[in-house]
């Protein structure tokens, strides 16, 4: 007897339900006090989100209702939820900073101002990627993914909680806050993790790869995870910028993205950009 053709669908959309299950006890956490476990989820979201974009690829189980359901995940696991973390650290009735160690007076209204820039900022690049998503790009992210900045964000958190001497600049996270809103809404072009074209690079590659499932599954050095998300965002889109990479033209209602850009400096831009590490087909279940 035939499998039913519905399990193709429904384990992809199953991995993003857990990862908006596991969105929503970071939450819950933030809000108990607990940051360490609050972070730690967020992270275990940032691994769900390489895996259900896989699964819908490998079991060709891609669809457009898994699409708007990875984006609202997306937007609670990664746009919300480290909102909340940062606000329950610095506002909340359990702070992560001692009083004597706050040296910016305004950091209540700072922290608000960037948790909430921050939560804007991802619902406006995932909205703009469902709208563009047929046109707009498969080689390369345009702006920073949500995903990197809620991993940097959280891997953050559990360094600084980790050492007390970094302790005091958890200060500057809403500083960092609003910048990486502005990154995730920008034109900054960045590569998509994908194989290498030699075997030491894809050794490289997949090394890190199961470094980071290996951390952020065990828990253990997230002092590896803040420099993987910050190499990859630094080193990443230097490089491709050097290389001339430009994001397309944005078009107009009824308009076709622009020929160039990327497109002039080789990349396909036929596909649909994914807010992912992994790409999923045209027409597929992204961001």
């Amino acid at each position: 007897m035939a499998a039913p053709w519905w399990w193709r669908y429904a384990i992809p959309n199953l991995v993003t339900c857990v990862s908006l299950l596991a969105g929503l006890l970071a939450i819950s956490s933030a809000i108990a006090g607990d940051y360490h476990d609050s972070a730690w989820l967020i992270l275990l979201s940032v691994l769900l989100d390489k895996l259900d974009g896989t699964a819908a690829r490998v079991l060709k189980g891609s669809s457009r209702f898994g699409l708007q359901m990875d984006s609202l995940t997306d937007v609670i696991v990664f746009g919300v939820a480290p909102a909340v973390l940062v606000l329950a650290g610095l506002t909340g009735e359990k702070p992560m900073l001692a009083a004597s160690t706050i040296w910016w007076p305004e950091l209540r209204y700072t922290a608000y101002i960037g948790a909430f820039w921050y939560v804007i900022a991802a619902a406006l690049r995932l909205a703009k990627f469902n709208v563009v998503s047929e046109d707009y790009g498969k080689e390369y992210f345009f702006g920073i993914p949500t995903t990197i900045c809620g991993a940097f964000v959280a891997s953050f958190i559990l360094v600084a909680l980790r050492y007390p001497w970094l302790r005091s600049y958890l200060q500057l996270l809403p500083v960092a806050m609003l910048a990486l809103g502005f990154l995730m809404v920008s034109r900054v072009p960045l590569p998509k993790l994908k194989a290498a074209r030699t075997i030491p690079g894809n050794i490289w590659v997949f090394g890190n790869v199961a470094a980071v499932y290996t951390c952020g599954l065990a828990r253990l050095c997230p002092e590896y995870l803040l420099i993987v998300a910050i190499g990859y965002m630094v080193i990443g889109s230097v490089v491709t910028m050097a290389r001339g990479v430009k994001a397309p033209v944005l078009p107009r209602p009824g308009e076709e993205v622009a020929a160039g850009g990327a497109m002039a400096a080789g990349g396909a831009m036929a596909a649909q950009e994914s807010d992912h590490e992994g790409e999923r087909e045209p027409l597929v279940k992204t961001m």
